[in-house]
């Protein structure tokens, strides 16, 4: 995507108390109150020199617009000029204006909506404060035991994403799927209670910016703990039991279940 930085302080000098008096005269374009001043381009009008530069810019849409303009009219003085304007000095030209910038495109509801950049993700293990691992255990089930040796190696590697939702000073909206293996966590009602699932998503949708609330959790740091409020679910937290072995669940944050975590990043 293409933006638009500001021009610098000596094209500056086209800037006026009113623009378009500069650069919309129909009449004599020549006789401009304002010019560029040369550097190796110029043509041999007595009002009118232009200069162009490799430097990039910083200044608005409309300024830039208002230079395009001028161009335009430098094409059509009948002034005798000692270096022909052409299509290809434009293309120079504009490089030095716009800046590329990748585009990213999604869909939600059926609607193309387009992102500035790509989702921030950041890979991290997760332990509870009795320092239980959370594994696999069954295709689409958490569970979290102690682990030492080589059985390290059995934690789950989280994904988590940052994603849209409501934030605030001590709450940031993420989504936590399982590395390599399309699940994410969700929350839905089963039998009247809310509770914690891992859901097999299509990979070339997911993840998204805009992911539906049920994958979205309010990720809230206190100290060197970390808490992941389910979204869908106010005061319904990601839960592990004081027992071992035991499913990881979504609790009501009741006072007998684990909700603080240690959250270790490792690299991609």
């Amino acid at each position: 995507m293409a933006t638009v930085p500001e021009l610098n302080s000596e094209m500056a000098a086209f800037q006026s108390g009113d623009e378009n008096d500069l650069f919309f005269e129909v009449e004599e374009p020549q006789k401009m109150k304002s010019c560029f001043q040369a550097v190796d381009l110029s043509c041999s009008d007595e009002s009118i020199q232009l200069q162009i530069s490799q430097q990039h810019f910083n200044k608005s849409f409309r300024q830039v617009a208002s230079l395009i303009v001028a161009v335009e009219k430098l094409w059509n003085i009948p002034a005798p000029c000692s270096w022909t304007f052409q299509d290809e000095d434009l293309r120079t030209f504009f490089s030095s204006i716009f800046e590329e910038e990748p585009l990213f495109c999604e869909y939600w509801d059926g609607e193309l909506l387009v992102a500035d950049v790509p989702i921030r993700q950041l890979h991290c293990r997760l332990r509870d404060e009795q320092q239980k691992c959370l594994v696999l255990s069954d295709p689409c089930e958490l569970k979290a035991l102690h682990l030492n040796g080589q059985n390290i190696n059995q934690q789950v590697i989280f994904s988590m994403s940052y994603v849209q939702g409501e934030t605030s000073n001590n709450k940031i909206p993420v989504a936590l799927g399982v590395k390599g293996k399309n699940l994410y966590l969700s929350c839905v009602l089963k039998g009247g209670m809310p509770t914690l699932q891992l859901e097999s998503l299509d990979p070339k949708q997911y993840p998204k910016k805009k992911m539906e609330k049920r994958f979205v959790f309010n990720k809230i740091e206190i100290k060197s703990k970390v808490e992941f409020e389910s979204a869908q679910f106010p005061n319904w937290y990601i839960s592990t039991s004081q027992a071992e072995h035991k499913p990881v669940f979504l609790g009501n944050n009741s006072g007998q279940d684990i909700i603080d975590f240690t959250m270790e990043s490792i690299s991609s």
